[in-house]
């Protein structure tokens, strides 16, 4: 495979839910699912590409449960032959990466402490 550079130009939260139990234990076994659908541009010369994640994470007794929708624009610096290849090795995790920081931002604000899953994965 080509050796293609991808970033970020803009990532934009579309949706959030989360459900923070009060009586949520200090220890957590976590599930997390992550589904991506991408969309590339008409123009053949246009080397950005548009993915949308959906990052469900939470706990099997539903004590914490946090639903994340985002849509983020890379630009890549040559087409790639092979687009599902590119976003499974660069751009999902990437986006998941920047998603899952973007979250610990959230859970301070709310007044929790960071989750700090993105050191996790």
């Amino acid at each position: 495979m080509q050796e293609i550079n991808v970033k970020i130009v803009k990532q934009r939260i579309v949706s959030s839910n989360i459900f923070i139990s009060q009586d949520i234990s200090k220890k957590l076994e976590l599930n997390m699912e992550c589904k991506a659908q991408m969309k590339t541009s008409r123009n053949e010369e246009d080397k950005s590409v548009l993915l949308n994640i959906e990052l469900n994470i939470g706990t099997k007794d539903d004590k914490l449960r946090i639903e994340l929708v985002s849509d983020t624009i890379f630009e890549l610096d040559l087409l790639p032959d092979d687009y599902n290849e590119i976003a499974e090795q660069k751009l999902v995790p990437m986006a998941r990466e920047t998603l899952l920081n973007s979250l610990d931002e959230m859970l301070l604000v709310m007044g929790y402490s960071k989750m700090e899953l993105a050191k996790k994965m």
